[in-house]
């Protein structure tokens, strides 16, 4: 979902990227930057039974299996290549004409994680108005509007999910309080998430991990640090493998002060380059430019495959390269496409190392616009005002 529930942009599939001209092959910055493990990989009889399955009938039935095991793998095992290769299982099913809604919900999904918001949300409206009790593609739907920052869109969804009193409904519950976070309703947004029962054992983990990672971020919005910080660490316990709330878990300690704690939370196996640009802007030493070079290196990298570009990262790591030009034109690109918490501090924070009006005007005029409120970027705005 939005808010919290951030998404990884996904990279994509090497086997179906043209080969580039030997003069513009991609050479990594740093020495230790891994391209590709090249080392005995672990049988995955399950992957491989389904991939014969597909190769044999390129049917929908194998063709839907064989993606949800993909789009599984991909975050179990932090490898968004994996996406790439749903992504093209998926795109004959859910393109052609007549295209099975199943297909389609599950393509608008891998579309999410690149980021194409745009033909993600059309292929679901196209779903719900055949069938308009499709809760996973409503729930989908409100995430992309959450993400988005169509936060009345959303709320229509989320309200809807909330009322069904199906196994969405607590999903829809919280969904519906970020949607009312949008706009400015943050006391109302967290006295209706304080008063559900979140661990009562009674919802699946990762749902009690949205709902406490949603409560989360209303608490640092409202400048509550260390409730904040509470609910993060609740919520990874729940969900460790989620690295949109170990992120979120990070940039809160580290606006409380607690650098080094934030800086351990990231310190992971194959982090992604969410967890790697924040982890490198809190470490200091010959160890930040290492880790400064790996995450130019995996820019770099999605640049020379003509990947969806990680904006908001980019504009992060230019700050704390002290980049300030490229931090804004970065900050303000991505804030076109995704507006959540960290999209908005980052523009803000690019606006104010760099004293554009520009950059500064798009934040006052949609959080003004839409009544959005987070007190960091209300401060950095009064900051500037008062120069």
């Amino acid at each position: 979902m939005g808010g919290p529930a951030r998404l990884v942009v996904m990279l994509a599939v090497a086997a179906a990227t043209p080969v580039a001209a030997a003069a513009d092959r991609f050479v990594p910055a740093s020495p230790d930057f891994v391209v590709a493990h090249v080392g005995q990989p672990m049988r995955d009889e399950k992957l491989q039974s389904l991939i014969s399955a597909w190769r044999t009938d390129r049917g929908l039935t194998s063709g839907v299996a064989l993606a949800e095991t993909l789009v599984e793998r991909a975050r179990d095992l932090r490898e968004p290549g994996y996406f790439g290769r749903a992504e093209a299982v998926l795109a004959p099913l859910a393109t052609g004409e007549g295209a099975n809604a199943t297909a389609r919900r599950m393509y608008a999904e891998v579309l999410q994680q690149r980021h194409d918001f745009g033909t993600a949300e059309a292929l679901i409206d196209g779903v719900l108005r055949e069938i308009p009790h499709d809760d996973d593609a409503r729930l989908l739907r409100a995430s992309i509007r959450l993400v988005r920052g169509n936060f009345t869109g959303a709320r229509a969804d989320c309200a809807q999910l909330a009322a069904s009193g199906g196994p969405a409904a607590p999903a829809g519950f919280t969904c519906f309080a970020e949607s009312l976070a949008g706009t400015g309703n943050l006391d109302r947004a967290s006295a209706l998430l304080s008063n559900m029962r979140v661990i009562s054992g009674e919802l699946p983990p990762a749902t009690q991990a949205y709902l406490l990672a949603t409560r989360a971020e209303l608490h640092e919005r409202s400048g509550d640090g260390a409730r904040a910080v509470e609910d993060y660490r609740q919520a990874l316990a729940l969900n460790p493998r989620d690295d949109s709330i170990r992120a979120a878990f990070a940039d809160a300690l580290a606006a409380t002060g607690d650098k080094a704690e934030a800086a351990k939370i990231l310190h992971i196996e194959k982090p992604s380059l969410a967890l790697l640009v924040r982890r490198a802007a809190l470490t200091e030493g010959f160890q930040r430019h290492e880790l400064l070079a790996r995450a130019e290196s995996w820019l770099a990298l999605e640049a020379a495959r003509g990947d969806a570009p990680h904006l908001r990262e980019a504009a992060m790591l230019a700050l704390a390269k002290g980049d300030v030009p490229n931090a804004v034109t970065a900050a303000r690109q991505n804030f076109a496409i995704q507006k959540e918490l960290a999209d908005v501090r980052v523009l803000a924070r690019a606006a104010h190392a760099s004293h554009d009006a520009a950059a500064w005007s798009e934040v006052r005029q949609w959080m003004y616009g839409t009544g959005y409120r987070d007190s960091v970027t209300e401060k950095l705005l009064d900051d500037h005002d008062g120069r």
